[in-house]
This record gives C-alpha cells, sequence and structure tokens, in this order.
C-alpha cells in the first residue's frame, strides 16, 4: 500500500493479495452477516435481502461502477473479484460513469449496508461482526484508495497534482 500522509501517494497499479482479501472478506463478509441477522428473525425479508443485493452488485454496481475502472482491463487487478471475471463479462467502457449511474451505484451501496441495521440492532454481537468488517472496508476509500485511484472517472477519486 501506497503511504496515507498528508503527501500525495504514488498512483496505485496492482492491489496486493492481502489488499484484495481485506476488501472480499469486508465486502461479502457484512453481507453474509446482514443476512445471517435478518434470517434468523425473518427468513423472507433475508432472502430477498440476499437476492437483491446480488441483482444489485450484478446490474449496477459492475457495470455502473466496475466497467468504468481500468484496473480490470488495464491493470488485471480488482479489490472485489479476480479481474478475468470483470473484464470478461463486464467489458472496460471508458472513464466517464453516467449521472445517472453514479446515483445508482451509491444508492445501492448504501443500501446494502442500511437495509440490515434493522434485524441487526436487535442482534447485538451479529451487529457488532458486522460493522468490524464493514468499517475497515468504507474507511479504506476515502482514507487510501480514493487519494491513490487511477480511476479518473470515479466520483470519489481524490487524487491531487497527478496526470492519469
Amino acid at each position: 500500500m501506497a503511504s496515507t500522509s498528508h503527501a500525495p501517494c504514488s498512483l496505485i497499479d496492482r492491489f496486493s493479495l492481502t489488499e484484495k482479501l481485506i476488501m472480499r472478506i469486508g465486502w461479502f463478509g457484512f453481507m453474509a452477516v446482514g443476512a445471517i441477522g435478518m434470517f434468523r428473525q425473518d427468513p423472507l425479508w433475508a432472502m430477498l435481502y440476499v437476492l437483491c443485493a446480488t441483482a444489485a452488485f450484478l446490474l449496477v454496481v459492475l457495470p455502473g461502477l466496475c466497467a468504468h475502472c481500468p484496473y480490470p482491463s488495464q491493470f488485471s487487478t480488482c479489490l472485489f473479484l479476480p479481474a478475468g471475471l470483470v473484464k470478461r463479462f463486464y467489458p472496460y467502457r471508458g472513464p466517464q460513469m453516467s449521472p445517472l449511474g453514479k446515483i445508482a451505484v451509491a444508492a445501492v451501496m448504501v443500501a446494502m449496508v442500511a437495509v440490515p441495521q434493522f434485524w441487526l440492532i436487535r442482534e447485538p454481537a451479529l451487529l457488532g461482526v458486522f460493522w468490524v468488517l464493514a468499517v475497515p472496508l468504507i474507511a479504506a476509500f476515502p482514507l487510501h484508495y480514493c487519494r491513490c485511484c487511477r480511476h479518473e472517472g470515479c466520483p470519489m477519486n481524490r487524487v491531487d497534482g497527478h496526470n492519469l
């Protein structure tokens, strides 16, 4: 990982295995914990959450964000899925995301975190595990990845003083 000091960091070319594991465990882990907490109280809502989260990931996040990301296509690396899968099913569409795509991706990501909270509040242990998995994932982006990212069209990109 590049430095997270106040000085601009080097642009990221590849993600390490450790970075990929942390992000993948956090991303899929918090959703699994949320689904488990929901299932313990209402299996129907849990199944709906899993179906909606999966559909949203496949139909909104991957084509709306990941298809515009240079990492899978140009650097053969991805934090969340094997880069080959992303390239095969979501070919690179250039860096610029549509305004509607930006809104949809943000809404889906917020919903994936927010929806299980209603059920997890009644399961304090699972709520704690959920946030132990989610906080590092959520914090890593604005504090590190977005400051060193090559995805110039992403609205979260915070690279200063670099020519991408």
